[in-house]
């Protein structure tokens, strides 16, 4: 099992990842180790084989059917996308012509989609089951390069009338804004005004909101990005991404850092912010190749069980690997930080885009074009349903003044549990710099004092020897 974790009372980033001996109950001879789909079940929509369907935005709509958004520019409505009483999902086009949709959201009557230049308004005015009107609500500025892909939208869970969207970087050997805005999430209302609100980023595909309503977006290893990862997004934040910072000083950015103001000396980033106010380090990384190699949808499990024991809990997908993790997320000194743990793997293509469905199950949508998966099929739409069943996994990990405290979904074998033995914790961290990606530094081994389990056998306290503050462990 292997997690990674963001800790250190608002001043520690660390990633915990418990070994392969970690405290699981021993497992009778007799009885098969359990497998992820004992507990969430994949079934994979039938498509009509005239629909190409590489999912750029999911949505549940309000009376049960699925809109999809496609990377060729169509919109699909699925009828039945359930299966109800043995039947097929129909569906039926909603809307065309568009230039790369990647994503899609529901609001007041009408669907919203970003493509390549401009937010959209989809309408059907006259009942027909299809859009005639198509309104531009925002639009932005192209240079024309392949790599400038738009996101969104998405409605803060509050409610209001502004949503988020988010610009792709161009990319000519490494990331650059050539026109206005590219790099930035930008908040957009419906009528069309048009606010900045946070610089620095590259390739940010993902984002969404808790339960508290604070918003998170993901990114994906890069120039100046040492791993995936998801970032806590406030306005004025700068995440990382220098070159966007070309727009600054237009009026209404609340971003006031320039370009001059980031170093490249390949410290690591949490180091790095302690001296530039307002850049914002990730609050969760996602080790490379470990847990993912292209952090992508973000959707918080607010199925109030319907979805199985982690209630509030983010589930993250990749596109790259053909998965979805898990996230632990806690507030720490009024700083976001948390746990990613392995959750299900083996999607047909590359997770794109999740939604959760009336009955609380999750629709994965899926594509692999230009973007290879470890799932081989082009594109895919898939649903995961809950078994009923609770899995024996580590539920959460919470950061401690001198370690970590582990919550299990269930109780663990006390003397298992225990033993120091059945522990491994590292820490280490990554160089912030123009480099693409970076290699695993300051890594070096925590030793374990003590392990206290709780009488009910549920929770394992870890002390450790130290703590290194911005350092990921595992």
């Amino acid at each position: 099992m292997s997690n990674a974790f963001r800790v250190g009372a608002g001043a520690a980033l660390l990633a915990i990842v418990a070994g392969s001996g970690s405290a699981q109950r021993p497992k009778s001879d007799s009885v098969r180790a359990p497998v992820e789909s004992d507990y969430y079940r994949m079934v994979t929509l039938p498509i009509p084989e005239h629909v190409v369907l590489e999912v750029g935005g999911l949505e549940t709509l309000p009376d049960g059917r699925l809109a999809v958004a496609t990377r060729r520019g169509e919109v699909w409505l699925v009828e039945n996308p359930e299966g109800a009483n043995g039947d097929l999902p129909h569906f039926t086009r909603f809307a065309q012509g568009l230039h790369e949709a990647l994503g899609l959201t529901w609001h007041d009557g009408a669907l919203y989609t970003a493509q390549r230049s401009e937010l959209t308004r989809l309408r059907d005015t006259d009942g027909d089951g299809r859009a005639n009107r198509y309104e531009t609500v925002f639009s932005w500025p192209l240079s024309g390069n392949y790599h400038e892909y738009s996101f969104g939208p998405v409605f803060p869970p509050k409610g209001g009338d502004d949503m988020i969207v988010t610009l792709n970087l161009a990319w000519v050997g490494y990331g650059d804004s050539f026109v206005k805005w590219r790099g930035w999430m930008l908040r957009i209302g419906v009528d069309g005004t048009m606010r900045p609100v946070a610089a620095g980023f590259r390739s940010p595909s993902s984002f969404g909101y808790n339960l508290e309503g604070d918003l998170f977006y993901s990114e994906n290893q890069g120039d100046w990005v040492g791993s995936g990862s998801i970032t806590h997004v406030e306005p004025g934040d700068f995440v990382g991404n220098p070159t966007s910072l070309r727009w600054s000083g237009e009026p209404g950015s609340p971003v006031k850092l320039a370009r001059s103001d980031i170093p490249d000396s390949g410290e690591p980033k949490y180091d790095v912010a302690k001296r530039v106010r307002g850049l914002k380090p990730p609050a969760v990384w996602f080790p490379h190749t470990v847990l993912g190699i292209s952090t992508s949808a973000i959707l918080v499990d607010s199925t109030r069980g319907a979805f199985g024991p982690f209630a509030g809990q983010l589930f993250v997908g990749d596109q790259g690997q053909s998965k979805i993790m898990r996230v632990f997320l806690e507030k720490v000194n009024g700083v976001y930080q948390g746990v990613v743990f392995p959750f299900r793997e083996g999607f047909a293509s590359g997770v794109l885009r999740q939604t959760w469905g009336r009955d609380g199950s999750m629709y994965v949508g899926q594509t692999s074009r230009g973007w290879p998966a470890t799932g081989t099929a082009p594109f895919a739409l898939q649903r995961l349903v809950w078994a009923g069943t609770v899995p024996f996994e580590a539920h959460r990990v919470e950061a401690r003044p001198d370690g970590f405290e582990i919550t299990f979904t269930m109780p663990v074998d006390r003397s298992v549990a225990a033993d120091p033995g059945s522990y491994k914790v590292s820490s280490f961290t990554y160089k912030y710099h123009h480099f693409y990606g970076s290699p695993v530094i300051n890594q070096s081994a925590r030793q374990i004092r003590a392990v206290v389990v709780s009488p009910d056998g549920v929770r394992a306290r870890l002390v450790l020897d130290s703590l290194r503050g911005g350092n990921a462990v595992q």
